[in-house]
């Protein structure tokens, strides 16, 4: 196959981009497929590469809840998948004037699927699940929803398995960092790499999550028609991991995805992996604002050097991103438990944030053969079994009003309330 003039070029190998050249290498097996990121897949500073990811159908909008059962049936049955998903079950806490688990039940209704789902009081939490949570205090929560279907799934391997599926089918894998696309006439004919190769092909689909603004700002400083605006936030959590020993490994055997959002907490643990890792995520976001002076805008961009983005060693982390993760602990688990659950190594896990928390699946309507198909607004990991027939349905014109609706480049988001993800904090004040 050759790179000067493939049918389609995929940028970027995280969930959009392995997942699309996965369903292109099945559907259009006589297409040449070109899928290039910055490193040998799996890329380690992608928002894909993690050790788990929650798998959950436990959507309050109806439009993902009927996603969600799509991409688990794939995760429960497709023998790519399978054996990278577990179900742990899992349990939502998340205050507010309505009752979020009586509208998923709704959902689950409405649908006329199967379900195992129940909203239980806070003090029966001290009982359940072993009695790993009978030390928190829950009483300002107004009650317990418990999803015992839903899991988890080991990310990086998972999204390893499904690029080599690609490659293994036809696609062919460039490990090089982009700097541009080439356009010309109101088109785009490809990518400029850093080291200065052009790769030319008839559809080009950005799958650069956290990283599109700031690219496309790069691309086309000058078109402002071009550019994400206000559409796509690079946005970061920060993610810990703490190895667990063989006594915490059999109390915790059982233990449920956790997302707990009480108005203080704002995080979630996962189940321990294969490898006796547990992880904490605080879900308050953080972002990066620089002045990209070309363009003239202010953008949030990632920060992907190693050294401000990973920490490997208890004594490096630093102190408030320490602090976050000791909230979501503690908030969980108790005081005491949290005591014993100090993490070993911490991450800033970067995403294309969207207003809406809609994703963006679709031509770019100002730039002849550009796509877009990323904007996974930190939910988009679990459908990666999917994404890509999605994808393809876009580009062959022929994806359902509704989705092409959902995800358009140009939908409306004026009057949207404030998105709670959305950024408000600056990386450069982390206490250090």
């Amino acid at each position: 196959m050759s790179t000067s003039g493939a049918d389609y070029l995929i940028v970027g190998g995280g969930v959009f981009g392995a997942s699309t050249a996965l369903h292109l290498s099945k559907l259009k097996p006589s297409a040449s497929v070109v899928l290039i990121d910055r490193t040998p897949f799996p890329c380690p500073i992608a928002a894909s590469y993690d050790i788990n990811k929650a798998v959950r159908t436990d959507y309050e909008d109806l439009f993902y809840c009927r996603l969600g059962l799509q991409t688990l049936d794939r995760w429960r049955n497709d023998p790519l998948f399978e054996k990278y998903y577990h179900q742990s079950g899992m349990i939502t806490i998340k205050n507010g004037p309505e009752s979020i688990g009586s509208k998923i039940i709704d959902n689950f209704k409405k649908l006329n699927v199967h379900y195992e789902a129940e909203v239980f009081s806070p003090d029966e939490m001290k009982t359940r699940f072993d009695g790993l949570f009978a030390n928190a205090d829950y009483s300002h929560v107004d009650e317990i929803y418990w999803n015992p279907l839903s899991g988890w799934a080991e990310a990086d391997r998972a999204v390893e398995a499904t690029i080599k599926a690609a490659v293994d089918g036809g696609v062919m894998y460039i490990a090089a960092s982009v700097s541009a696309l080439l356009l010309s006439d109101g088109a785009c004919t490809g990518v400029q790499t850093a080291d200065g190769q052009m790769l030319y092909a008839d559809h080009v689909i950005l799958s650069t999550g956290a990283g599109t603004a700031k690219f496309l700002a790069d691309s086309a400083p000058n078109q402002r028609g071009l550019q994400a605006g206000r559409r796509i936030t690079a946005a970061a959590v920060c993610e810990a991991a703490t190895d667990v020993s063989e006594e915490q490994r059999e109390k915790y055997r059982n233990m449920p995805v956790f997302v707990l959002d009480d108005g203080v907490t704002q995080g979630e643990t996962m189940p321990i992996t294969p490898n006796g890792q547990m992880k904490f995520i605080r879900d308050v976001t953080w972002k990066n604002t620089i002045k990209h002076h070309e363009s003239g805008q202010s953008l949030s961009v990632p920060i992907t050097t190693p050294s401000r983005s990973q920490w490997s060693s208890p004594s490096d982390i630093p102190m408030g991103l320490r602090e976050e993760i000791d909230t979501v602990v503690k908030g969980i688990y108790g005081e005491e438990e949290g005591k014993k659950l100090q993490p070993n190594t911490l991450r800033m896990c970067w995403d294309g944030l969207t207003q809406d928390n809609d994703w963006y699946i679709c031509p770019h309507p100002r730039c002849k053969n550009l796509y877009i198909a990323t904007g996974g607004s930190f939910h988009g990991w679990k459908f990666l079994p999917i994404l890509g027939e999605f994808v393809i349905q876009m580009l062959d014109g022929t994806l359902p009003s509704e989705q092409a609706e959902h995800w358009a480049w140009d939908r409306k988001m004026e009057g949207l309330p404030p998105n709670p993800l959305e950024p408000l904090r600056e990386l450069r004040d982390i206490k250090a």
